[in-house]
């Protein structure tokens, strides 16, 4: 018999063959030794140069390591081998289709278990402002809101705070001539001035008379004011007016408000480190900031694609009661309503503050935010049933639960920050995945055919069919299911 042995460089774990142009090779006669095993042969050769430099061998179209060789005189050999079974069934193995671990196919959704993490966190923000809350340098210059009933009946005005300082001004230091500027006594006689008046005269008395017995309860027709961050009057609906306090001309001109609801909002970009299966968690973890509602854990993985965080506010301008929805943009996945209120409380005139009022009030709001953030915005039964503490149980899964404290005013919501953040905390691996692929492959976990793939490659119950042995299949379908590189 003949075989055909060669100088072969391979892999154990390699189903590459020997039909690469330049190997060296030769055919020799072999002769099997008696009992012998067709898969573990040991066979005799007579090779006529010095030496034996062969370690692979070809008999019939099954493929063989050579293991050992003992020379046995004047140019005789004992050759020691054993099938390589990867490389013999190789056409098997390419036809065949399996469910496959890992493989060498570029992946970007499914985690790599294998790959530990680093210890040491990744840390990286974007930031937004609204358009006008909180847009201004000195908290000072938040706009001052006041509910006053004037002669029409009860409107709600909003000015800066030098104007809200000086309201007052005009009620305990205006003069006769201001409040009564018909009368004026500038080089004419009284009877000059009467008559001057003539049927005029009634009317000027009783206007007179009522500003003057009303200056004394004017203050009491600002029946609330508060302070909230917003800076800007254009961000108010309204018309400019004249306020009265009563029947008391202020002479004082403000934004009498016509729409209490204003809407704002802003984008936060997401700063994505990675581009693959990392933007999961427990590797990456996102959080967005807001300083009127606090710190939120977002959903990660139900946000992945996406570009940034969208939050509308709706605030009603004479409570500050606000409503912040928060979805991704561009607009593909709401992620909760959160609540806060943004009014801190403004002395003057007969609007003062009740600090129990106020601390109890925040205490509310900062339950009922929480609840609303927990379950997505409908807490209201939620949190009568089951309590805030309980709820926040709920949120969990792969991200840490979300946390939430509702604004506790103007002055606190904005004393730390006034823009919105996006946090990013990221656990790298300790090894690029794409730096072990080669070696190890990347998670495939889907079924292939074998012979559509190439480099690395590692099975699951693996079945090949082929006209051989079912101890050589079976170390095949073994060998398959630990890795092997398809060459």
């Amino acid at each position: 018999m003949t075989a055909k042995f060669y100088t072969f460089d391979k892999r154990r774990n390699s189903t590459k063959t020997p039909t690469i142009a330049g190997l060296t090779s030769e055919d020799l006669s072999i002769i099997l030794k008696s009992p012998t095993s067709y898969k573990n042969p040991l066979l005799h050769v007579t090779r006529a140069a010095e030496g034996f430099p062969f370690n692979y061998m070809d008999w019939s179209g099954w493929l063989y390591w050579i293991n050992d060789v003992v020379s046995v005189g004047d140019n005789r050999y004992e050759i020691r081998c054993s099938m390589d079974t990867l490389g013999t069934l190789r056409p098997w193995i390419l036809n065949t289709s399996a469910f496959v671990l890992y493989d060498q196919t570029a992946n970007t959704e499914i985690p790599d278990t294998r790959l530990s993490t680093k210890t040491v966190r990744g840390l990286r923000s974007a930031n937004a402002q609204f358009q006008f809350l909180g847009q201004y340098s000195d908290p000072s210059a938040a706009l001052i809101i006041m509910s006053i009933v004037g002669k029409n009946g009860l409107s709600y005005w909003a000015m800066d705070q030098s104007k809200a300082e000086s309201l007052l001004t005009y009620v305990y230091t205006n003069s006769i001539p201001d409040m009564f500027p018909y009368i004026t006594v500038s080089g004419e006689s009284v009877m000059e001035v009467l008559a001057s008046f003539g049927n005029g005269l009634v009317d000027a008395i009783n206007t007179f008379s009522r500003r003057f017995s009303s200056s004394g309860t004017a203050p009491r027709c600002i029946t609330g004011a508060m302070q909230i961050p917003i800076g800007s009057l254009g961000a108010i609906h309204g018309n400019s007016g004249r306020i009265w306090l009563g029947e008391y001309d202020t002479n004082v001109t403000a934004m009498e408000i016509s729409r209490r609801i204003t809407i704002d909002f802003t984008t936060v970009s997401i700063p994505w480190t990675f581009s693959d299966w990392r933007r999961r968690a427990p590797y990456t973890e996102l959080y967005l900031f807001c300083p009127y509602f606090g710190m939120v854990a977002l959903p990660t993985e139900d946000i992945i694609g996406e570009t940034g965080i969208y939050i509308e506010a709706s605030i009603d301008v004479p409570t500050g009661s606000a409503i912040f929805e928060v979805s991704t943009t561009p607009g593909n996945h709401y992620i909760g309503t959160y609540s806060a209120n943004l009014g801190a409380q403004y002395a003057v005139g007969a609007a003062g503050i009740n600090p129990t009022t106020q601390a109890t009030a925040m205490i509310g709001a900062t339950v009922a935010g929480a609840a609303i953030m927990a379950s997505g915005g409908r807490a209201g039964a939620m949190a009568a049933k089951l309590g805030a503490a309980t709820i926040a149980g709920i949120v969990g899964g792969n991200t840490p639960a979300s946390s939430c404290v509702s604004g506790g005013g103007a002055g606190a919501a904005i004393g730390l920050r006034n823009k919105c953040y996006v946090f990013e905390v990221t656990h790298d691996t300790t090894v690029l995945p794409d730096s072990v692929s080669a070696s190890i492959g990347t998670p495939a976990m889907a079924q292939k055919s074998l012979g559509s793939l190439t480099g690395f490659v590692q099975t699951k119950c693996a079945s090949v069919s082929a006209p051989f042995y079912q101890g050589i299949l079976d170390e095949c379908n073994s060998l398959l299911d630990g890795g092997v590189f398809i060459e």
